[in-house]
């Protein structure tokens, strides 16, 4: 798969210049393959997520599993992505999923625009500054993580994900039906 990646850098004085990036990899054709839902080890998103955005919609959202899309307007894989997540939130909505999604390094006239455009109705959390990907540890976008029901990340993909594939359905359905009581 050819990836262009491209870098916003951000430099911040103080004892010595940080320079922090994030690599977005945008592919060029349609036919380059689907990135993996993989498992990760359950663990609740870090401290330097609390106080955010995230935070109060997700305690909104208390007890229901959660999909965070990492995205931007941008990013043709991102774009291509939408109408899918959307999407999957309609297929899910018994089993009380929740899509939320976070721009990154983009500007609110172009997000509105393109969600607009393309009718897709989904939260957008604004990080603009990139707090919450450099929180989450996001490098690449788009990046997906699924929030069991204890809000416990328990997958994660870098790129864009088939959210039509049956590999993806039984996959998520792993995570997000609730474990024998």
């Amino acid at each position: 798969m050819r990836r262009a990646v491209l870098s916003p850098v951000r430099r911040r004085a103080g004892s010595g210049c940080r320079v922090l990036v994030l690599l977005l990899a945008c592919a060029l054709t349609q036919a380059a393959a689907a990135a993996e839902l993989r498992a990760v080890p359950a663990r609740p998103l870090p401290a330097a997520a609390a106080g955010t955005s995230l935070a109060a919609q997700l305690a909104a959202l208390a007890g229901r599993p959660v999909i965070i899309n990492f995205w931007a307007s941008w990013c043709e894989p991102c774009r291509d992505e939408m109408p899918a997540l959307q999407q999957l939130g309609a297929r899910w909505r018994e089993q009380r999923l929740a899509v939320l999604t976070v721009a990154v390094a983009d500007q609110r006239a172009r997000l509105d625009a393109f969600l607009t455009a393309h009718a897709i109705d989904l939260p957008v959390i604004d990080d603009r500054e990139q707090q919450l990907s450099r929180a989450l540890d996001v490098r690449l976008l788009p990046t997906t993580l699924v929030l069991d029901h204890q809000h416990r990340t328990r997958l994660r993909a870098e790129g864009a994900i088939d959210w039509h594939s049956a590999a993806v359905s039984q996959r998520l359905r792993s995570v997000l039906e609730r474990p024998p009581r």
